[in-house]
């Protein structure tokens, strides 16, 4: 299989016409924000467009020039607290600025089952995620 490199800015705008066309997209994550439950260059989203987003949706948005896959964290009236799984700091940002949010979501050697479950007791835990952190990167 031949390999292409793509800039992010040609990608991202390129998955952000197919969004608005209603469509679902297909990205590989990038990064490790968003460990535990999102690996780098493992995970695969698959993102789409929706009316509204809720508390715990994982959403592909816009943040000071860069395009970022976080969770949302609170709504806030406008606006939309969002943080990474494994980051440390917080985004606050409107709905124009939020493209899609993650429909499923597929880590080889995972699975998802009791995801939901999952994602709120590693919240809970918030205060601990640097330690936390540091157990599961080993």
């Amino acid at each position: 299989m031949k390999t292409v490199k793509v800039d992010n800015n040609e990608l991202f705008n390129l998955a952000k016409e197919h969004l608005n066309l209603g469509q679902e997209v297909e990205l590989k994550v990038m990064g490790n924000s968003m460990l535990p439950f999102y690996k780098h260059d493992q995970t695969i989203v698959t993102l789409k467009k929706a009316e509204s987003y809720q508390k715990l949706d994982v959403v592909l948005f816009e943040y000071e020039g860069q395009i970022i896959l976080h969770r949302i964290i609170k709504i806030k009236g406008d606006n939309y607290v969002i943080r990474g799984d494994g980051a440390f700091r917080k985004e606050i940002v409107t709905k124009d600025k939020i493209f899609a949010k993650v429909i499923r979501f597929e880590t080889p050697g995972k699975n998802s089952k009791n995801y939901n479950f999952k994602v709120k007791v590693w919240l809970f835990f918030t205060p601990l995620r640097r330690v936390l952190l540091k157990l599961i990167r080993k």
